[in-house]
């Protein structure tokens, strides 16, 4: 039996990072499952890394990261190199930047990795290691020759979601809040978001498929409130009215509550009213900016301040919470422009809110820019892109042209209290309120933990 260890690698204290499970890794747990049944023992980890290869003894290790954990990726597999145990390194960090792949990894697996690992698990059980021939026949790869990068074919992503088993969640922590994806990919090309050039193209699961999943997290784990984490959860309207009415026949809308993220401009009238209907009591949007000169630098010309507001009052209307994030230190963004997305947030009828400080992150337009600007390069400190910007604000990379540091962190901090206040404000009658004694435990453990470091 080959023994598979599959790593979410996070910050071991970091809440945000470690509210969900990994789903990435689940869904690879089952598809290896269904391919391989009894040939294969897997266990997934999001912590205790070292104790994980010294108690369980993989023959196999599967890392998942992003940019700004990948340090402790490397960490990790320096520590399955010495044990001799083969690393294959995946996400969306080595798919945007392969260039960066350890030379203790045995191999970066690009983009969607679910056919990927099966042939490489196949390769390892018939040969009991991953000859270098036989690697060069697989598709949706990178590995290091001797000292050059050699790329395999590229791998088509998956024409049809629906072949894809569920998430292995009996390997993974799941409570009555948890998540799921319907979709993968995103239209858009926002400057700063990686999701789009991951997953290539937006493709959905069916909605027979979804009311299923839904189905099985209600009466097999007890799941009272759930999040679909998709980019663009509300793009076809047809597949949503599909799942709304699958919903209602299952009896399931009276058992469940939901919600979801989408794109200010998908939200109109109607897809409010479906929204209400399926039990949607909360809605997350990247809003972004509340100046149309950084709105429009940011994600294109297809958003406006004015959708923003729009899509905020129709959700209103129909009593669902309107979230927002919102991301300011846009190279040529001024204090005035930062200024009218403070005053945005002041004003609208925004439930919770979250600030980010723009980051480059690899496989976006803005990386290119920063590595044009000598800011990033293919081998860096990669906690400096750590998107939590109050952990590192003086390490963190800036792409302002018109601010100094000390200005940045000034206005952030200004974000900041505001954030507290309105999300103190409105998180008592939020359906996120069922969350918030975890939040606050573990949030705390965060910064007990970051002092003493």
């Amino acid at each position: 039996m080959v023994r598979i260890l599959l790593a979410s690698v996070v910050h071991p204290t970091s809440e945000v990072e470690r509210r969900y499970p990994d789903l990435g890794l689940g869904y690879l747990a089952a598809t290896l499952r269904q391919e391989f049944g009894t040939e294969i023992d897997i266990r997934i980890v999001d912590k205790d890394y070292r104790q994980a290869l010294t108690e369980y003894k993989p023959d196999l290790v599967g890392l998942r990261s992003v940019s700004q954990n990948y340090n402790e990726a490397i960490k990790i597999a320096q520590m399955a190199h010495q044990a001799q145990i083969p690393v294959l390194m995946g996400g969306i960090h080595i798919t945007s930047l392969p260039q960066s792949l350890d030379c203790h990894m045995t191999l970066g697996c690009l983009g969607e990795g679910d056919q990927t690992i099966v042939e490489l698990v196949r390769l390892f059980i018939d040969y009991g290691k991953l000859p270098l021939n036989d690697l060069e026949k697989i598709p949706g790869i990178c590995l290091w020759d001797k000292d050059k990068l050699m790329f395999t074919t590229h791998r088509p992503p998956i024409a049809n979601l629906d072949v894809i088993p569920l998430p292995a969640r009996d390997l993974l922590p799941i409570k009555s809040h948890t998540y799921m994806f319907t979709s993968r990919g995103c239209p858009y090309r926002c400057r700063f978001c990686a999701s789009s050039a991951y997953w290539n193209k937006l493709r959905f699961f069916s909605a027979d498929y979804v009311v299923n999943e839904i189905s099985t997290l209600v009466e097999d784990y007890k799941v009272k409130f759930i999040t679909f984490y998709d980019d663009m959860f509300i793009s076809d309207v047809g597949r949503l009215k599909k799942i709304a009415a699958g919903l209602d026949r299952s009896g399931l809308l009276r058992k469940v509550k939901f919600s979801c993220s989408c794109s200010a401009p998908n939200i109109t009238d109607e897809v409010a009213r479906i929204l209400k209907e399926m039990n949607i009591v909360s809605v997350g949007m990247g809003l972004e900016s509340g100046s149309d000169k950084t709105l429009n630098y940011l994600k294109g010309r297809a958003f406006s301040v004015q959708k923003n507001r729009y899509a905020l009052e129709i959700l209103k209307k129909y009593g669902i919470a309107g979230n927002a994030s919102f991301v300011i230190g846009s190279p040529e963004e001024t204090l005035d422009d930062i200024m009218e997305t403070f005053r945005f947030i002041k004003e609208s009828p925004v439930c919770l809110v979250d600030v980010y400080v723009l980051t480059p992150y690899p496989g976006t337009a803005i990386w290119d820019y920063a590595l044009a600007q000598g800011l990033v390069a293919n081998e860096m400190d990669w906690e400096r892109l750590n998107v939590n910007f109050e952990v590192s604000y003086q390490k963190a990379i800036l792409l302002s042209q018109q601010l100094r540091r000390e200005e940045i962190i000034n206005v952030y901090k200004k974000f900041r209290r505001q954030r507290f206040w309105r999300n103190l404000k409105n998180i008592w009658w939020h359906p996120f309120l069922i969350d918030l004694p975890k939040v606050a435990i573990n949030t705390l453990m965060e910064r007990i933990y970051r002092k003493l470091h």
